[in-house]
C-alpha cells in the first residue's frame, strides 16, 4: 500500500523532474562508459581466447635461416615445450591481373591433408587442398575479399625467383594475422598484403627446402608460456649452427601484441572515464539533495512532530538518490550495450575473428546497474543526513537568512573597488556558497580535461602520421630483397624507370643488451647523407647519421637504459652470430617502432664485410605513367620480395585509423558537454530556487529580467571559466598519462 512519504517522494520526483534528469544524464553517461567499454573488453578477450583455442596459437616462433627437420625435433624435448611444427616462411611479391602496383604476400606451408596442427586456418571458402594439383594454395580471406578473388581462381605469385601460377581452391582465416600489418604501417591494408597457404610438398619443391625448414612454431605448458625467456634461450642454443635470425615469444608476436595492447587500453579507459563521469554526477547531486533538505525543512518539521522517526524520514530522502542511480543505471546499461555494439563493429574492421559478436554480460549489466545506485546514494548522502540534525520545534520555523560580512576579496581594496556592483554581488554569492562553487569548479575541469584529452589525441594522430611519413620516412617506394646485394642492386635501382633517387638500406637482426637490460631489435644501416631517410630530434630537426656508432629512438634508448656515449653489446643474428660492443653517437625522436641507426659502410666495416644492402629506398618521378611503368619492371626482378609505397600506408592510415578515431574523439566531447550543460543547468535552477527573495527585490527595485539573468549569468560564467581553466593542464596530464 502506498504510504504518506512515498506519495510526497513522487510529488517531489515530478517537481525537480528537469534537474533530476540533468544529474540523471551526467550519472547514466557514467554507466554507460562502465558496460560499454567493459563489454567492449569482454567481448575481444572473449573472441581471442576461443579463437586461439580454435588455431592452437603457438607461444613462440623461431625464424631460421634453413635447418634439417630432424635437427629441429630435440627442441620439443625441452622441459616446459609442448609440441612443434616445422614449417616453411618466405615474403612474396603477388602480381595480380589489371592490378599496376606490386602487392606483398606472406607464403606459408601448411600439411598437404587437413589436420590438426599448431597455427591452424579456419576456412571461410572453398576447401582444403585437394589431390588434384600441387600448386593449390589457400589465400587469406580478407585479402581475397578486397581483391575479389573466389576459389576456383589462378593467382600469380613469384616464389624463389619464379613466377608461379597458383590455383585457389579456399580461403582461410588465422589466430596468427588477427591484426595482419606490413612492415613500418599501422593499420591493416588487405588490399595490399595478402597470406598464401601452400602444401608442404610444393612449398619444398618450389624453395628447395626438401626435409628442411626455416620457421619453428610451438606450445609450452601454462607455466612456460608466462616465463618464457629461459627455454627459448635454450631452443636458440640448440639451433644456433643452423642461424636464428628471430625469437618471438607470444607476448610479442606482433598480432597479439597490438590486440593485446587494445584490450589493456580498453580496462584502462574502462576505469578512468566512468569514474569521471560518475564522481561529477555523485557531487551535482549532492548538491541538489542538500538544497532539497533546506528546502523542505518546515515539512521536516511538520513529519517529525507527528511521530515519524528520523530513520524513515531519512530513508525517505535516500529514495531521491536511489531512485535517481536505478533509472541511470538502466538508462546507462541500455546506452552502454548500444555503444559496445558500435565499438564491436568497429572492431571487426581491423581484427579478423571466426565471430566477433556484441554479447549479453549479465555480471557487467549488474555492476553497471549497481554502480549507477551507489553513486545515487553517495550523492544523496549529505542531504539525507542533513535532516537528521532537524529537532521538530527548529525545524517548523523558516529557516534565518544566512549572515552576511565580507569575503576574503574584499579585503583586496585596490581589485575590490574596480569591480561593478553586478561583479560584487556575483563574487560574493560564488564564494559564500562553497559546496555550489566546488560542484561546479569541479564540473566544469572535468568537461574540460576530457575535452582536451580528445582533442590533443586528434591533433597528436594527425602530428605523428606526418612525422613518420613526412620527415622520418621520406621515400616514395621501398623495395626489400630475398637476399643481401652488393652495389650492382643499387646501380640497377637507380636506372629502373621513373627513379629520381635511389638510397641503399642494409637491415641487420640484432640482440642488444646493456647489462640485464636486454632487447631483440635490427640495425637499419643507411647512407651517411641519406635524405629519405631522416631521423629527427623531439624538436624535428633532422639528425645527420653518424659515421660510427649507433643512433638509437628514444623509446629503445629508454628500454636498454642508455644515452649519448654510452656502450652497447650487440649481437648480430646472421653468420657466426659475433657480438660487439657499440657506442651510442645521437637519440632520435620517433613515433613507431623502436629503431636502430647507423651508417651502411659502418655497419658493413663491423661485420667485415664488402657493402652491402637488402633493401633501396626509392624517391619517384611525379605522374601516373611512370608510376605504372615502375611497376611494371618492378614485377620482373626476381630477387624483390617486398615492396611498400609511403603514400598508399599514409592514406590507409588516415581512412582508417584517423576516421575511426574521429568517432571516438567526438562522442568524448559529446559526454564532455553533457557534464557542462548538467552540471550550469543544475547549479543555476539550484541557485534560482534558493535566491528567490533576492530575485523579487531586484524587480522591486527595478532590475529587469534580463538583468537579473545577467547576474546569474555573471556568477555561472566566473564559476565554469575558473573550473575550464583548471581542467586544461588536467587535460594535458591526461592525455600524457595516455
Amino acid at each position: 500500500m502506498v504510504g504518506v512519504l512515498d506519495r510526497k517522494l513522487w510529488r517531489d520526483l515530478k517537481g525537480t523532474g528537469l534537474l533530476l534528469a540533468a544529474v540523471g544524464s551526467i550519472m547514466a553517461i557514467g554507466v554507460s562508459a562502465y558496460v560499454a567499454l567493459g563489454v567492449a573488453y569482454r567481448n575481444l578477450t572473449t573472441a581471442q581466447r576461443l579463437y586461439y583455442v580454435q588455431c592452437r596459437m603457438a607461444d613462440f616462433t623461431l625464424d631460421l635461416k634453413k635447418a634439417p627437420l630432424a635437427d629441429v625435433q630435440p627442441v620439443a624435448e625441452l622441459p616446459g615445450v609442448v609440441e612443434i611444427r616445422p614449417r616453411i616462411q618466405f615474403l612474396s611479391v603477388v602480381d595480380l591481373e589489371d592490378v599496376d602496383e606490386p602487392i606483398n604476400g606472406i607464403v606459408l606451408s601448411l600439411p598437404d591433408r587437413r589436420e590438426s596442427v599448431i597455427n591452424d586456418v579456419v576456412l571461410q571458402q572453398g576447401s582444403y587442398f585437394t589431390d588434384s594439383r600441387d600448386n593449390e594454395v589457400i589465400v587469406n580471406d580478407a585479402f581475397a575479399r578486397a581483391r575479389n578473388l573466389y576459389p576456383g581462381m589462378w593467382v600469380h605469385l613469384l616464389l624463389n625467383n619464379r613466377r608461379q601460377e597458383l590455383f585457389i581452391v579456399g580461403t582461410a582465416i588465422s589466430s596468427e594475422f588477427t591484426y595482419l600489418v606490413g612492415p613500418g604501417t599501422m593499420v591493416p591494408d588487405a588490399r595490399r598484403l595478402g597470406v598464401f597457404y601452400l602444401k608442404q610438398t610444393f612449398a619444398e619443391e618450389v624453395f628447395d627446402f626438401q626435409g628442411a625448414c626455416n620457421q619453428v612454431v610451438g606450445r609450452m605448458s601454462p607455466h612456460e608460456a608466462a616465463h618464457p625467456r629461459e627455454t627459448l634461450r635454450r631452443a636458440e642454443g640448440l639451433l644456433d649452427s643452423y642461424g636464428v635470425l628471430n625469437t618471438v615469444p607470444l607476448a610479442d608476436q606482433p598480432s597479439n601484441r597490438f590486440l593485446s595492447n587494445e584490450i589493456m587500453g580498453l580496462r584502462a579507459f574502462g576505469v578512468i572515464n566512468p569514474a569521471i563521469f560518475l564522481a561529477v554526477a555523485a557531487l551535482v547531486l549532492n548538491v541538489l539533495m542538500s538544497r532539497l533538505a533546506e528546502q523542505q525543512r518546515v515539512v521536516v518539521g511538520t513529519l517529525k512532530a507527528l511521530g515519524y522517526s528520523d530513520l524513515a524520514v531519512f530513508r525517505h530522502f535516500l529514495m531521491f538518490g536511489l531512485v535517481v542511480g536505478a533509472s541511470s543505471g538502466v538508462a546507462g546499461c541500455g546506452l552502454g550495450y548500444w555503444l559496445a555494439a558500435g565499438m564491436t563493429a568497429m572492431y571487426d574492421t581491423f581484427f579478423q575473428f571466426p565471430t566477433l559478436e556484441n554479447r549479453f554480460h549479465l555480471d557487467i549489466t549488474l555492476q553497471g546497474f549497481v554502480i549507477g545506485l551507489v553513486c545515487g546514494v553517495l550523492g544523496s548522502l549529505h542531504g539525507a543526513r542533513e535532516v537528521l540534525k532537524l529537532e521538530p520545534a527548529t525545524a517548523m520555523r523558516p529557516k534565518p537568512p544566512p549572515s552576511g560580512g565580507a569575503v576574503l576579496l574584499e579585503r583586496w581594496t585596490g581589485f575590490w573597488s574596480r569591480l561593478s556592483f553586478a561583479s560584487r554581488m556575483a563574487l560574493r554569492n560564488i564564494l559564500r556558497n562553497r559546496l555550489r562553487t566546488a560542484a561546479g569548479l569541479f564540473a566544469s575541469a572535468m568537461g574540460a580535461t576530457l575535452s582536451v584529452d580528445a582533442l590533443l589525441l586528434a591533433v597528436e594522430t594527425i602530428h605523428m602520421v606526418d612525422f613518420q611519413f613526412e620527415l622520418v620516412q621520406r621515400s616514395d617506394l621501398d623495395l626489400t630483397f630475398k637476399d643481401e646485394r652488393g652495389r650492382a642492386a643499387l646501380d640497377e635501382a637507380r636506372r629502373l624507370p621513373g627513379v629520381d633517387l635511389a638510397e641503399p638500406v642494409f637491415d641487420v637482426g640484432c640482440t642488444f643488451a646493456n647489462g640485464s637490460h636486454v632487447r631483440k631489435g635490427t640495425i637499419t644501416g643507411v647512407a651517411v647523407d641519406a635524405v629519405l631517410t631522416r631521423p629527427r630530434d623531439s624538436q624535428g630537426r633532422p639528425l645527420r647519421i653518424p659515421e660510427s656508432g649507433l643512433l638509437l629512438t628514444k623509446k629503445m634508448a629508454e628500454i636498454l637504459h642508455v644515452g649519448r656515449g654510452d656502450s652497447l653489446t650487440v649481437q648480430t643474428t646472421r653468420g657466426l652470430r659475433d657480438t660487439y660492443v657499440v657506442h651510442v653517437a645521437e637519440i632520435a625522436d620517433s613515433f613507431l617502432g623502436i629503431g636502430v641507426y647507423a651508417s651502411a659502410e659502418f655497419l658493413a666495416r663491423l661485420l667485415k664485410e664488402e657493402f652491402a644492402l637488402n633493401g633501396v629506398q626509392l624517391l619517384v618521378r611525379p605522374g601516373d605513367e611512370a608510376r605504372r611503368a615502375l611497376y611494371r619492371e618492378i614485377k620482373q626482378l626476381p630477387a624483390v620480395q617486398g615492396v611498400s609505397a609511403r603514400a598508399d600506408v599514409v592514406r590507409n592510415v588516415r581512412n582508417t585509423l584517423v576516421k575511426n578515431q574521429h568517432v571516438f574523439i567526438g562522442l568524448l566531447v559529446f559526454f564532455a558537454g553533457v557534464i557542462f550543460f548538467g552540471s550550469v543547468l543544475n547549479s543555476s535552477l539550484v541557485s534560482l530556487a534558493e535566491r528567490r527573495r533576492e530575485v523579487a527585490t531586484l524587480r522591486v527595485l527595478g532590475y529587469g529580467p534580463w538583468q537579473v539573468g545577467a547576474l546569474f549569468l555573471r556568477e555561472s560564467l566566473i564559476v565554469n571559466v575558473a573550473g575550464t581553466l583548471l581542467g586544461l593542464p588536467l587535460g594535458f596530464l591526461l592525455n600524457y598519462a595516455v
